[in-house]
């Protein structure tokens, strides 16, 4: 499928929107099933286990990701790609070593403190899917960072097909073995078949040798620890509405509310599909324009961006206010209504979020990623005392109200730096936004204006 040529942004924000689509379509539809085939107790344990293992690779991507891509953008090293290459997969086999020995030694630790003792067994068979990620998320990478955006959703497509494919399988024609582990056991299927799609993708990309060169890895492991600490902190910061709820709440409540909290979880991801989709295309830009044509370029693009962005989910986030139930109904059933007062207090403030995602890939990519460092580390701090602190005082719902304060607060400390390094202008964003309102009603008064002369 090609697109017409002449446009960067129109062929990577298609394909990488797509992909996210494609996420989101097979993870609602295969969480459809699952919430109506677990009981909402087990599909809390799954809740967990899937949070627990999405944080992992979001953790790995920020100590690889952003430096391998920043590494071989940047003409001092981009000769040496085989070194950096090289480098950036030793350093992905180290980290998943490091975490398989983690869940050995810990597992059991973990899976009291979330008194979730059904954690356990998903926890002992993670190596798996952790080894067969080492070679899937260095092709990620590489195609990424070659703004090869369209093999990169064909075998992410691939991937959730097939465990989609598996989950409907199992609920409609195998039921007895409708269980956690045989879920588990699709995934690893799924990502297998995944990895051999992006190999055969990636094609002459990979590099043919393996070159160590100490001052490389070196320098990637210093810009990465600092992604890789923001991705940890950022990544627990949303997750605390899972694991605080499952510590601080008893067994059931903890669990029933966790698979709230999740269901709430994946809605909000499908209004964050922009944000994310644009922070994957952006950061490889921003790189590229930080060496060729300064800081100026860098702040257009982030606030023609962020702007866009909000234009395109603020309609949405009211959609999902004014119909909470019927959204709730239609993704998890009756069992969840429960989590409509969640929905509601926390949508509106998914206009924090595009934000969020866009000021730490653009820190990262104009060489400030200890500023991004910083502070997810205390904004992570900040959101661990109040989740705690208002579960304590108000029940499943307090994680609900953290999360509202949290964000307030993460918007006034990100604009405020932004403006610092950046010169951000907020003004800028909002005549983005409201200018994409004004080209969608001037396509849909030329588009009328046409079928009348025809």
């Amino acid at each position: 499928m090609k697109l017409p040529a002449g446009s960067f942004w129109l062929n990577s924000l298609f394909f990488t929107l797509l992909q996210r689509c494609s996420l989101f379509f097979f993870g609602v539809v295969s969480y459809m099933i699952l919430v109506r085939g677990f009981a909402t107790e087990t599909n809390g344990v799954w809740a967990l286990y899937i949070t627990l293992f999405s944080l992992f690779e979001a953790v790995k991507q920020g100590l690889l990701r952003n430096a391998t891509i920043k590494f071989l953008g940047t003409s001092l090293y981009s000769e040496n790609r085989s070194a950096v290459l090289s480098a950036s997969l030793l350093l992905n086999i180290l980290f998943s070593a490091g975490v398989i020995i983690l869940l050995f030694v810990f597992g059991r630790l973990l899976s009291g403190a979330l008194k979730a003792d059904q954690l356990l067994p998903l926890l002992w068979w993670s190596p798996t899917m952790i080894i067969l990620l080492i070679p899937f998320s260095h092709c990620e990478i590489l195609l990424q960072a070659n703004y090869r955006f369209s093999a990169l959703f064909r075998a992410t497509f691939i991937r959730q097909a097939v465990f989609f494919g598996g989950v409907t399988l199992l609920y409609f024609f195998l039921p007895a073995h409708f269980t956690l582990l045989n879920i588990l056991l699709l995934q690893v299927i799924a990502l297998l078949a995944g990895v051999t799609a992006i190999y055969l993708l990636s094609g002459k990309g990979l590099t043919p040798e393996f070159v160590y060169d100490r001052n490389i890895l070196n320098k990637i492991f210093h810009f990465g620890k600092f992604t890789f600490g923001t991705n940890l902190f950022a990544g627990l910061s949303r997750s605390f509405d899972h694991f605080v709820t499952a510590n601080a709440l008893d067994t059931i409540t903890g669990k029933n509310y966790v698979a709230y909290y999740n269901t709430v979880a994946r809605i909000n991801n499908m209004v964050d599909m922009p944000s994310l989709a644009a922070a994957d295309v952006l950061y490889p830009k921003n790189v590229e324009a930080l060496e060729n044509q300064g800081l100026e370029k860098v702040r257009y693009y982030f606030e023609q961006m962020v702007g866009t962005i909000i234009a395109i989910i603020l309609p949405v986030s009211l959609v999902i206010f004014i119909f909470p139930r019927l959204i709730i109904y239609a993704i998890a059933g009756p069992a969840y209504y429960p989590a409509i007062p969640i929905l509601q207090l926390t949508v509106l403030f998914s206009m924090v979020r595009p934000l969020s995602y866009q000021f730490g890939s653009t820190m990262d990519a104009i060489g400030k990623p200890q500023v991004n460092f910083w502070t997810n580390g205390a904004l992570m701090a900040i959101n661990l005392a109040l989740t705690y602190t208002l579960l304590k005082m108000y029940g499943g719902i307090g994680a609900a109200y953290a999360i509202m304060i949290y964000y307030s607060l993460s918007f006034a400390v990100m604009i405020l730096i932004l403006k610092r390094y950046l010169r951000l202008e907020l003004r800028n964003i909002l005549v983005f936004g409201i200018r994409r309102y004004k080209d969608i009603f001037s396509l849909i008064r030329n588009l009328a204006g046409f079928r009348n002369e025809h």
